[in-house]
């Protein structure tokens, strides 16, 4: 090759390796994803938020080609897990479900060890109500009684919580607040720990969410007060809801969202939502869900970012007026 046409060539071989720098990660999200993606629950397994990921992950799997591997890493309240996604690459191939904590943490925690603007919603996929109950046996048949004997005497309710400044914790210090009734708070350092003490009469009531409840109302080893729904759910006809007993502030729910790290490309992001969207509107997902007490929820990237925000208002007021701190 002659001194003149290797200069020309110099250039051109500059401009292909440039090109296909800047165009290898286009062709890496146009086969997203074509290996298997890590899913973070940053709880234990066995509660809402593991079970609801489970049940979407599964279908989210089938729907992308690619399986979706459950990695339950709990710890700090949800802190431990999330902060894995929140410092993850951006490819889509770290996703994290978490739950209401994602929106309370902020507020009850002086430090986070992750910035919540590194994390960005997919899918908000589904919601467990909560359900006050009490100790089968208890002589609080009623929410009424209930409150008529913490009027009389009070600090002598006890209520259970998974942990302080749980939605179970903070639930419960709202309808106190609402009753104008003083409770003493027992936290747990976990859900079950707290059912098990209430199924032993150590404790009076507890703020549980319905998944977690369901089969010890079904024995009748736990009696329900009133669930925290709009409208009476079918499976409990006999239940109340808290607006009926006069505390229509009182409605809430456990719920899980798809996140990822918020530098992930928008495509992909998109591909994620879609495929979600599309789990979430079928016949099977909406049954397991139910027979859990869940129900799927689903919506656009947007109106994620904006339950997320309104989520982060309602608890963070919430938090404040409970005085909850854990560090």
């Amino acid at each position: 090759m002659s001194k003149v046409l290797m200069r020309m060539h110099r250039p051109l071989v500059l401009v292909s390796t440039i090109l296909a720098t800047l165009l290898a990660p286009v062709a890496a999200r146009a086969d997203y994803p074509n290996k298997p993606i890590r899913l973070i629950i940053p709880f234990p397994a066995g509660g809402t938020t593991d079970t609801i990921a489970r049940i979407v992950g599964e279908a989210l799997g089938a729907r992308i080609g690619q399986p979706v591997i459950p990695e339950n890493r709990p710890g700090a309240g949800g802190n431990v897990g999330t902060a894995l996604v929140a410092q993850a690459a951006p490819d889509g191939y770290t996703l994290a479900m978490v739950g209401n904590s994602f929106t309370v943490n902020p507020a009850l925690y002086r430090r986070m060890p992750y910035d919540t603007r590194a994390v960005t919603p997919v899918a908000v996929v589904g919601s467990v109500p909560f359900v006050l109950v009490t100790n089968g046996a208890s002589p609080y048949k009623t929410l009424h009684t209930l409150i008529d004997h913490a009027r009389a005497l009070p600090d002598s309710i006890t209520y259970a919580s998974g942990g302080n400044g749980t939605i179970g914790h903070l639930g419960a210090h709202w309808f106190a607040d609402m009753a104008g009734i003083r409770m003493r708070h027992i936290p747990y350092k976990g859900g079950s720990q707290a059912m098990t003490d209430l199924l032993g009469g150590r404790v009076d009531i507890f703020f549980d969410t319905l998944i977690t409840s369901t089969p010890f109302i079904k024995t009748g080893q736990v009696h329900p007060l009133f669930v925290t729904t709009k409208a009476r759910i079918a499976e409990y006809p006999h239940v109340p809801t808290a607006t009926e007993l006069g505390f229509p502030e009182l409605t809430f729910s456990a719920w899980v969202s798809l996140v990822a790290p918020a530098s992930t490309p928008l495509t992909i992001l998109k591909r994620l939502n879609t495929a979600i969207n599309a789990a979430l509107a079928s016949d099977s997902v909406k049954n397991r869900l139910a027979a859990n007490g869940a129900k799927p929820i689903g919506g656009t990237l947007d109106e994620s970012q904006l339950f997320f925000e309104q989520e982060m208002r309602r608890w963070g007021a919430v938090v404040k007026a409970s005085g909850a701190q854990v560090d």
